[in-house]
């Protein structure tokens, strides 16, 4: 096994995904992003030679949909390949949100879609790279959750719901896999501070929210084998929510 660390990093190229990208790829890692098209991967991470950030050597992509079985597997399968069984990390930063809409006035089309998007998504990716790290004994996989799925919050059942299986996944890999060097771990952040939050939060709100790049900080340090009797864990990064 290379002395140099593989990731994969699902939803790389959102606010939080980038965050985590690029904090690994600073600290040599080499990364790979799942992309719905490789114009948004682009329009992310500039990939021209005359770029002035060398971490961007370190971060490819392939075209993925991260909510198609086929698609996940293709695209581990392909990493897989390229580096020789090899998978380190893998984070999942992958998912979304629904308009807030009561239980009773809930469509099984909103369902399914946070199911999609955020529980298989993140079942997918989980499954094919867990594959890969069991044949070499070593692996590091954290998700997002969400406070959501620890607290009842009306108006966001599909997403909660979700997000409670991403973390029930987390802790059934680490239980499973508990006698040898493999971890999972879940990171719970409040509102994250971004460009899209920004549009409907007030002045005080943002003041409670937390960065992103402190959360791909705490997912850093996580991944690090100095933290590796950490396991089956939901950090909260609630920061003064």
């Amino acid at each position: 096994m290379s002395d140099k660390k593989i990731a994969i990093v699902t939803g790389g190229t959102g606010a939080l995904g980038r965050c985590v990208v690029d904090r690994l790829a600073s600290d040599g890692v080499k990364v790979y992003v799942p992309a719905i098209s490789m114009e948004d991967f682009n329009s992310v991470f500039d990939r021209s030679q005359s770029s002035d950030e060398p971490e961007i050597k370190s971060i490819f992509s392939f075209v993925c949909n991260a909510t198609d079985e086929s698609s996940v597997v293709e695209f581990v399968d392909s990493v897989s390949k390229l580096e020789e069984g090899q998978i380190d990390y893998l984070i999942n930063t992958v998912g979304g949100i629904h308009g807030k809409i009561t239980i009773d006035e809930m469509d099984t089309k909103t369902l399914d879609s946070m199911y999609d998007f955020n529980f298989k998504s993140t079942f997918y990716f989980s499954r094919e790279v867990l594959k890969r790290m069991k044949e070499k004994n070593y692996g590091r996989i954290i998700s997002i959750g969400a406070i959501a799925a620890l607290e009842p919050s009306p108006g966001v059942f599909a997403y909660s719901m979700s997000k409670a299986g991403v973390i029930n996944l987390m802790n059934t890999i680490a239980e499973e896999n508990k006698g040898t060097d493999i971890r999972a771990n879940t990171v719970i952040p409040s509102i994250l501070d971004t460009p899209a939050n920004r549009e409907w939060g007030s002045d005080e709100d943002i003041k409670t929210w937390v960065k992103p790049e402190k959360v791909a900080d705490i997912i850093w340090t996580l991944l690090r084998d100095s933290f590796s009797d950490v396991r089956q864990s939901m950090v909260k990064v609630y920061g003064k929510y």
